[in-house]
């Protein structure tokens, strides 16, 4: 037989106290919280494409879907997805996922934080690493991205 007496004790104490990891899913659409930029941004797309399309309809019509392509995370929304195996996010056109065994690095901004998979900043950042806009979440996302860190991972 067991005794679990000491268990209970402990963890009454504090001194076995765990912090479980938060599981949490939520959306950002940048264009939504930052309108004035999306206005902008609308505007200087087509007026490209109009001063394009003057040589060329189809060659301005193919600009501005370039335009609005690179621009695709700012002005649709993102799906992103924390939980016990790693960070999904869902972008426009694209998904991309990290497990948490991946993630060597973290930085946190003011709205959004960036994942890594190097320990040490490298001019692969840009196209090894992953973008999480907090949205309207900051706190939570935060807790929940440091709930799940491994130990050893660069802050």
């Amino acid at each position: 037989m067991h005794d679990f007496s000491w268990g209970f004790i402990l963890l009454e104490c504090g001194a076995m106290e765990t912090k479980e990891p938060v599981e949490m899913q939520w959306k950002v659409c940048p264009a939504k919280l930052h309108p004035k930029k999306a206005i902008w941004a609308s505007i200087f797309i087509v007026a490209v494409g109009f001063a394009i399309a003057s040589s060329g309809i189809l060659l301005g019509i193919a600009l501005v879907g370039v335009l609005v392509g690179t621009q695709a995370i700012f002005f649709f929304t993102t799906a992103y997805t924390i939980d016990e195996k790693g960070l999904v996010a869902k972008f426009p056109l694209r998904k991309k996922q990290y497990s948490w065994e991946q993630v060597r690095r973290v930085k946190f901004f003011k709205e959004a934080c960036f994942l890594f998979t190097r320990k040490k900043p490298s001019n692969m950042d840009g196209w090894t690493g992953i973008s999480v806009m907090y949205g309207d979440k900051r706190e939570e996302v935060i807790a929940a991205i440091k709930s799940h860190l491994h130990e050893g991972t660069a802050i």
